[in-house]
């Protein structure tokens, strides 16, 4: 994944698109999923700005992360609290956005800011080893398998990933996070990220900014 995460370091700016399928099902049970949105834009070294809309059927929240060049800033729907992270604590807007949504907001930021060491479903992955080829909406991609990846300052988490690579552009374009050799027979637990991602597109300061509802102008 080295030259992954040095593809992403060498962009001027960044923009995409995507979704995160979640599959879950306890044996016995109907399977439940759930379709959820997310945007993410970056420009170097520091503006980013990520947006999270969870599925409606699964009670619509959202989640915002931005910062226009000063602190990072999260803004959060189900409890309505905005929170500036100043002081360089600017990871723990990742790591608290990590369950909100279903762990999109980890999805690429890890390689834009290696520094803070983010856990995430294309970062941290132990011992990958190229998967092969597929053709993903009639572009060529690599795969790149691992059985285990880091989730946390030291937690481990075995669930087999994988991580489509598009060959011309170098950037992910699927994720499939899948069920834990371990779990009980039948189980499913999944997540698929699929991305369309845009290299170096032309973004102004504006797109860099947020007002969470009920703030003041």
């Amino acid at each position: 994944m080295g030259p992954v995460s040095a593809r992403y370091r060498e962009l001027a700016s960044y923009s995409d698109e995507g979704t995160v399928e979640v599959r879950y099902q306890w044996p016995g049970n109907p399977l439940v999923t759930e379709r959820h949105s997310f945007r993410t834009l970056f420009r170097a070294p520091r503006h980013f700005f990520f947006r999270f809309d969870a599925d409606p059927a699964a009670g619509g929240d959202a989640m915002v992360i931005w910062c226009d060049g000063g602190p990072f800033q999260s803004w959060w729907k189900a409890t309505g609290v905005h929170t500036v992270h100043d002081g360089g604590k600017g990871a723990v807007t990742f790591l608290t956005a990590q369950s909100p949504t279903k762990d999109s907001a980890n999805l690429v930021a890890p390689h834009f800011f290696p520094q803070a060491k983010l856990p995430g479903p294309t970062y941290g992955l132990i011992e990958p080893r190229e998967d092969g080829a597929d053709e993903l909406a009639g572009r060529r991609c690599r795969r790149i398998a691992a059985d285990q990846r880091i989730t946390g300052v030291v937690t481990v988490e075995t669930r087999p990933t994988r991580v489509w690579i598009d060959q011309d552009s170098g950037l992910v374009r699927k994720v499939l996070v899948d069920t834990a050799p371990d779990s009980p027979a039948g189980m499913i637990d999944q997540r698929i990220f699929l991305i369309e991602p845009v290299a170096d597109p032309k973004l102004s300061d504006d797109q860099f900014t947020f007002m969470p509802p009920g703030s003041a102008p």
